[in-house]
């Protein structure tokens, strides 16, 4: 893995941002809105009686929203993992976007691609694990 620290070039897309926004709109809209009310359930639990692996999430987002750090990654650790990150990215996006400063970066090879992959999967299903166990 290669670590790099580069300038932002112009019309380069700023995931960090958007992704980050998405993150920070939902959790406005978790915060004011009735999701659970609204939300519907899940089919696969319904049909199969097991949560699947992303059971809890609407709930997580909720928590989070209401500042229940601790109820949030109980609902949901994935997803409260990658919404707290996706906030916080968001803040370094623009941070670096405003004061124009260099990104960090990482440049991978396809072995370490596919442990990244993996890594996911594995937290995924982890996460399953967790949830079925819990529920």
């Amino acid at each position: 893995m290669q670590v790099t620290f580069s300038k932002r070039s112009t019309g380069q897309i700023e995931f960090g941002i958007i992704y980050g926004s998405m993150a920070c709109l939902v959790i406005g809209a978790a915060r004011v809105l009735p999701i659970l009310s609204i939300a519907p359930s899940c089919v696969f639990k319904n049909i199969t009686g097991i949560p699947c692996p992303t059971c809890g999430t609407t709930r997580s987002v909720v928590y989070l929203a209401q500042g229940k750090i601790a109820t949030a990654y109980a609902m949901n650790p994935l997803a409260a993992t990658v919404l707290i990150a996706a906030v916080l990215y968001f803040f370094y996006s623009v941070i670096t976007l405003i004061f124009n400063l260099p990104r960090l970066g990482f440049i991978l090879n396809h072995r370490e691609k596919i442990a990244v992959q993996t890594t996911a999967i594995m937290l995924l299903l982890v996460q399953w694990a967790y949830l079925i166990s819990s529920r």
